[in-house]
């Protein structure tokens, strides 16, 4: 059986010549989670020719009542593989191209040159602000999508005058830790998945060039009370479109800074002092054979590290290589734990 697109054809701002522009795109979509999944169902059956996947993560039972898209027998593969095999079902016409690996600065900009939209559906301010400045070095449009519990906001940046990119609001990477992600503040599955719908709608738009693209503005929405804010979000006055002027280039991340092991015995017996930075709630929750220093109590007393190399520890090591980051910056011998205490053996 063949896709049939009838119903949208209709519309006269697509008809069979916007049809036949979707059939030519190439989408990329960085983060197969909450947002993802809507994503990539509604711009598969939209008949979006190319779609590129790029999540190193397999999937976790705690995933599912966000990502619908995926079932509990899947547990434990690779979210780019399932997503594939999802796409399929929806969709055969559609050509996937897998990028099973973490999105970094070391292929961001080679993997958003290929492509003719990108969209940021991560979790993580690390991916966010990388995908954005990809995004403006190869003067692509993309698509921003950031859930805290029950709100959230989209951006749209494009390399025009009448959009802005996240550097123009926020000039420095907002560390994680600082706002918790789905996996460490909790959300309910219809609110990612409102936003990545609506992340899919944008993207339909921009290659449809049609109008209400959020120019030059920011969509907040509180699904708490259903509540939308629309705020003014100009470029700076100091960057010329399409050029920015703070991004000249995509920093190269520091390679020693993660750490694989099996066990927190393994890093005792490396020399490493342990130290876990979740909150005391987590703890009482699930404890670890590790000192435990909450993440805004380290950085803001950095002399609690007792001068030996450290490795820092959370749940999933998305906290713990920000606060890495930044404590190396200061000049402290530390490093994080790739994947966190959930990919630990038990």
């Amino acid at each position: 059986m063949q896709p049939d697109y009838s119903r949208q054809v209709l519309l006269k701002e697509i008809g069979a010549a916007g049809q036949a522009i979707l059939a030519r795109a190439r989408v990329l979509i960085v983060g197969l989670g909450g947002l993802g999944s809507p994503v990539m169902q509604y711009l598969a059956g939209a008949g979006v020719g190319f779609l590129g996947l790029v999540d190193a993560d397999a999937l976790d039972a705690s995933n599912l009542h966000r990502q619908p898209i995926y079932a509990l027998s899947d547990v434990g593969k690779p979210k780019a593989e399932l997503a594939r095999v999802a796409i399929a079902r929806i969709n055969p016409a559609v050509q996937v191209e897998l990028h099973p690996a973490r999105f970094d600065a070391a292929n961001a900009l080679a993997l958003v040159e290929r492509y003719d939209v990108i969209l940021d559906c991560s979790d993580n301010f690390r991916t966010k602000y990388l995908v954005n400045d990809a995004a403006v070095l190869a003067r692509k449009p993309a698509v921003f999508a950031s859930v805290y519990q029950y709100e959230g906001q989209l951006q749209v940046y494009k390399p025009d005058v009448k959009h802005a990119c996240l550097r123009c609001l926020w000039p420095d990477a907002i560390g994680d830790g600082v706002v918790g992600n789905c996996a460490e503040a909790g959300v309910l599955g219809p609110v990612p998945g409102t936003f990545g719908t609506l992340q899919a709608l944008l993207t339909l738009k921009i290659l449809l060039q049609m109008g209400g693209q959020l120019e030059n503005e920011l969509l907040l929405l509180d699904f708490m009370n259903f509540s939308s804010m629309k705020i003014k979000a100009p470029r700076r006055a100091e960057c010329r479109a399409p050029a920015c002027a703070h991004i000249r280039e995509i920093a190269p991340e520091d390679a020693g800074i993660e750490i694989a092991l099996d066990s927190l015995a393994a890093a005792a017996a490396q020399g490493f002092e342990v130290i876990d930075i979740r909150s005391a709630e987590e703890v009482a929750a699930q404890s670890a054979a590790a000192r435990h220093i909450p993440m805004q109590e380290l950085l803001a007393n950095p002399g609690l590290l007792v001068g030996r190399p450290t490795l820092l520890v959370c749940a999933t090591g998305r906290r713990s290589l920000a606060a890495a980051q930044m404590l190396r910056r200061q000049g402290h011998a530390v490093r994080s734990l790739i994947g966190g205490l959930q990919n630990l053996e038990h």
